[in-house]
């Protein structure tokens, strides 16, 4: 870029901060320089390599992973500070050809790049710089390795041929020489280094002769070294702090973007105001000179520099006379999606709304994850706004996030586009606050829309849509499902977990996965605390969360695990905050008829009286006898009696679609310790009455007592059953497990 600068670029800045000075193997001479790509990766010549090692300078044969010693002279000067870096990849110098090795006398070549690798990452002030390509006419300054401030020479690229840029300098001023190569040739104008130094052009040997090339030296373009690096695997990222290349790196959508902005920008007095107003905007530098960057120059920003597309949108869309231009204008922003650079909102937009949700956020910190999970039913949000509350610092990462999500699947007139899911959001939230604050909202999110060219029955839609969210009454209450797994080499008091929030329609959503690691009971419930608190209805109802285990599992104190964060007064167990119950699908589907009898038992489970398995039931065929005839339709069944055979009772009466068991899993399980828990009360309020007893129990010691309690809700399906949504198709797309979808979006 020549028009524009480098976003927020000293002038004065150069490219010192990444120079790198290559020292012989006796650290007693400069063999030359290099430039610092990134990370822990340097950048110079095989020659400089050779040299520090003695060896030909030209010479192609890679010497393996040697190492040699580097210094930045932006940390230190001269050897101060010196430290190691082995050869990672060898790119040989070539004859110009291609054809075998460099002849002696050549005056130039191709290949000739080493990549070094330090041990750790260098510390400020050094730094990378950014790289463009090289172009005839751009002056240049050069570096000795030494880094000395007045060791630098500058020169013109008088020619390039996309290889090579033959370098020309003055007669006054320092020339390169000998312990330049390596180094980076920057470029002021563009605040970007363009190649590396190479090597020189001198006179023959004899008197000097006015017809000489004087002072012409020679560099690799930029184009040339990433081409070679990208051959070897070495290439690093070429786009500088808030700049991004196209999505893999490919060019053509910024030469797609030239036709649409011809027709826009095609008058060069238009194309420099807006030019003008977009580099303010992104605090670029532009020339004041009264000329207009090329329409190519201006995709090339649009493309690498973020938010950079919508703000030009921005500049343009008021001005926009007719249905031509508008057309023109989608094209570009339709472009604008198929790069990582371009963002949904302009520079102004992105900086408002921060400043709206900043504000909103610290009033009432849950209200965008409630304001996202209603506005976005289908979507598998970003973890911040699946928890209860939002801190204010989380905001940008969470606005950065929404922005990437396309439009929703709700129909649209004549073709237009389609409401952002941010856009959404925004309503939402202002549907819920209210008063001046959703005025102020509301305005900005028309504002946006306009210039996307989204129709306003769309956008009116949706803010009804948001309204009688807004005004909804007091649902059933949070469901939450859990799903305990284990490998078998995880620790023993380990656990993975998934976790699915249900929604009114009775689809789900998969809000965090544990898949990949085995968790403590502690990190479980503070990950099921906050999808529970971050759910829709948060805090109008005790929240049911069920915990689908294994057999094995049955025995786990679940209800105990503290989901308590460290900076909370007192503990938090799951099982005084929430409906804490379990589910084991795995027994029940051993049996023939067992998904029959847990349909049966579920709907009869008001009418019909609790079964009490205690020393009265002899042993699980008595259990079995009782379950198919005087109870056969019993919903209830409370084991008492010793642990081993609770469990085998309690297992049984899961195989024979018992819905709700309830069994004190402490020692020895006396029966009359449960009384507390209201076993034979109404059926429906058992959980609540449950945890009422655990409060008391573990808040008193003289209550040995432990509840469990299962509780196979026949309406809540179970994470394998549960009811898949494709999020670009909206809640009519409904799919099956076995259809191919693999989680709940």
């Amino acid at each position: 870029m020549g028009w524009f600068k480098a976003p927020g670029a000293d002038p004065s800045a150069d490219a010192r901060g990444a120079l790198v000075r290559v020292l012989s193997a006796d650290r007693g001479r400069t063999a030359g320089a290099g430039v610092y790509l990134s990370g822990r990766r340097l950048l110079t010549c095989a020659h400089v390599v050779n040299a520090a090692l003695g060896l030909r300078m030209l010479s192609p044969r890679d010497p393996g992973a040697v190492t040699l010693d580097v210094s930045f002279p932006a940390l230190a000067p001269g050897t101060a500070g010196a430290r190691q870096a082995r050869l990672v990849a060898w790119v040989p110098p070539r004859a110009a050809d291609r054809q075998g090795p460099v002849a002696d006398g050549s005056l130039e070549w191709g290949g000739d790049l080493a990549v070094l690798e330090l041990d750790e990452e260098p510390p400020p002030p050094v730094g990378p710089v950014r790289w463009l390509d090289m172009r005839a006419g751009q002056l240049v300054r050069a570096w000795y390795g030494g880094g000395q401030p007045f060791a630098y020479a500058d020169v013109q690229v008088g020619s390039c041929d996309g290889r090579i840029g033959y370098l020309d300098g003055q007669l006054s001023g320092a020339a390169v020489d000998d312990g330049y190569s390596g180094g980076p040739l920057w470029s002021p104008a563009d605040g970007a280094a363009v190649g590396l130094v190479m090597g020189r052009i001198t006179p023959p040997d004899g008197e000097f002769d006015t017809q000489h090339t004087v002072r012409r030296s020679w560099g690799l373009t930029w184009q040339s070294v990433r081409q070679e690096l990208l051959r070897v695997g070495a290439a690093p990222d070429p786009a500088p702090p808030g700049a991004r290349e196209p999505v893999g790196g490919d060019e053509s959508v910024r030469d797609m973007m030239v036709g649409p902005l011809h027709a826009l920008l095609g008058d060069p007095t238009v194309r420099a105001a807006h030019s003008t107003a977009l580099g303010a905007a992104l605090g670029m530098r532009t020339r004041a000179d009264g000329t207009a960057p090329s329409v190519e120059e201006l995709a090339v920003v649009l493309c690498t520099v973020e938010r950079a597309l919508p703000t030009l949108a921005e500049s343009l869309a008021p001005s926009l006379g007719d249905a031509r231009g508008r057309a023109q204008l989608d094209r570009l922003l339709a472009l604008g999606r198929l790069t990582d650079a371009a963002g949904l909102l302009s520079v102004a937009e992105h900086r408002a709304l921060l400043v709206k949700w900043d504000h909103l956020t610290r009033q009432d910190p849950g209200l965008l994850p409630r304001a996202a999970t209603a506005a976005l039913p289908y979507v598998d949000l970003p973890r911040s706004l699946t928890a209860a509350r939002l801190d204010p610092d989380d905001v940008p990462g969470a606005v950065r996030e929404l922005e990437e999500w396309p439009g929703d699947g709700s129909p649209v007139p004549d073709e237009t586009p389609r409401l952002p899911a941010l856009l959404r959001v925004v309503e939402y939230a202002a549907a819920e606050t209210g008063g001046i604050a959703c005025q102020a909202l509301q305005e900005w999110s028309g504002r946006v829309a306009d210039r996307l060219g989204i129709h306003p029955s769309a956008l009116g839609e949706r803010r009804a849509d948001a309204a009688r969210w807004s005004d909804r009454s007091a649902g059933t209450g949070v469901r939450v499902l859990v799903e305990l797994s284990r490998h078998p080499k995880d620790p023993a008091d380990r656990y993975r977990c998934a976790v699915w929030r249900m929604r009114a329609d009775g689809t789900a959503a998969r809000t965090a996965a544990g898949a990949e690691r085995p968790r403590t009971g502690r990190e479980i419930a503070r990950l099921v605390r906050e999808v529970a608190g971050g759910a829709e209805g948060a805090g109008q109802n005790v929240a049911l969360v069920a915990v689908s285990v294994a057999p094995d599992a049955l025995h786990l104190p679940v209800d105990e695990w503290d989901g308590a964060s460290a900076d909370e007064f007192f503990p938090a167990p799951l099982g005084e905050d929430f409906h804490l119950v379990l589910r084991c699908p795995q027994i029940r589907r051993r049996s023939r008829t067992g998904a029959g009898d847990l349909k049966r038992r579920w709907g009869a489970r008001h009418q019909s009286e609790p079964l009490v398995a205690d020393h009265h039931v002899s042993d699980e065929m008595e259990l079995i006898r009782l379950l198919k005839t005087t109870h056969y339709d019993a919903a209830r069944v409370i084991v008492h009696g010793p642990p081993g055979g609770r469990t085998r009772l309690l297992h049984f009466c899961l195989a024979m679609g018992v819905p709700i068991v309830l069994w004190d899993r402490a020692e020895p399980g006396d029966a009359g310790l449960l009384d507390g828990a209201g076993p034979y009360g109404p059926v429906d309020e058992l959980p609540e009455r449950v945890r009422h007893f655990r409060v008391r129990a573990y808040m008193d010691p003289e209550v040995p007592a432990r509840p469990a309690l299962v509780w196979e809700d026949a309406e809540l399906p179970l994470p394998d059953e549960l009811q898949l949504a494709d999020p670009s198709r909206g809640p009519e797309a409904i799919a099956r497990p076995s259809e191919g979808t693999d989680q709940a979006t």
